[in-house]
């Protein structure tokens, strides 16, 4: 990517928005590029990559999570890792977050979910690639308990999956 200078990451704490800042971070590492933390504080608690809401003690897991994610990040990027804490609905906070400071990518995860679960509800992840300012990086948690579209109608991992060497 020519040019990538400040990456942005919408980060809940879910496992998919932490895979998404550590794949950022390493990106970042790689190019000299900077990171922006959004953390958005939705009125209903939305998880970034879902449309249902969190119960309070996932909640409370998922912001211990996301502070080791950022330290974690910090340690690794000094300074050139910022973080910001907005509120109101996601999709427009994080497309309004990337239009205002010029953000060159947005990393973001993803549940990978489909069919009737996705309809039911939504994916923050979908409305940000097709609204988004600039391209997106979407981020699925390897290992994750929601099945991907290959898993689902081929029986298979999908590539990138299969890609990695075996622990």
């Amino acid at each position: 990517m020519p040019h990538l200078k400040k990456i942005l990451v919408p980060i809940d704490g879910s496992p998919a928005s932490i895979a998404a800042l550590s794949r950022a971070i390493s990106l970042a590492e790689d190019v000299g590029a900077s990171v922006d933390v959004l953390h958005v504080d939705a009125p209903d608690q939305f998880e970034v990559g879902s449309g249902t809401s969190t119960a309070t003690g996932a909640r409370e897991q998922a912001a211990r999570n996301m502070e080791e994610s950022i330290q974690a990040a910090r340690s690794r990027l000094g300074d050139r890792l910022s973080r910001r804490t907005a509120s109101g609905d996601p999709v427009r906070q994080i497309l309004d977050v990337a239009a205002d400071e010029n953000a060159d990518l947005i990393a973001i995860g993803t549940h990978g979910r489909i069919g009737r679960l996705h309809a039911l509800v939504g994916s923050v992840a979908e409305a940000v690639v097709r609204s988004a300012p600039c391209p997106v990086m979407t981020v699925r948690q390897a290992d994750g308990e929601e099945e991907s579209f290959a898993e689902r109608i081929h029986g298979r991992q999908p590539l990138a999956d299969q890609a990695r060497p075996h622990r």
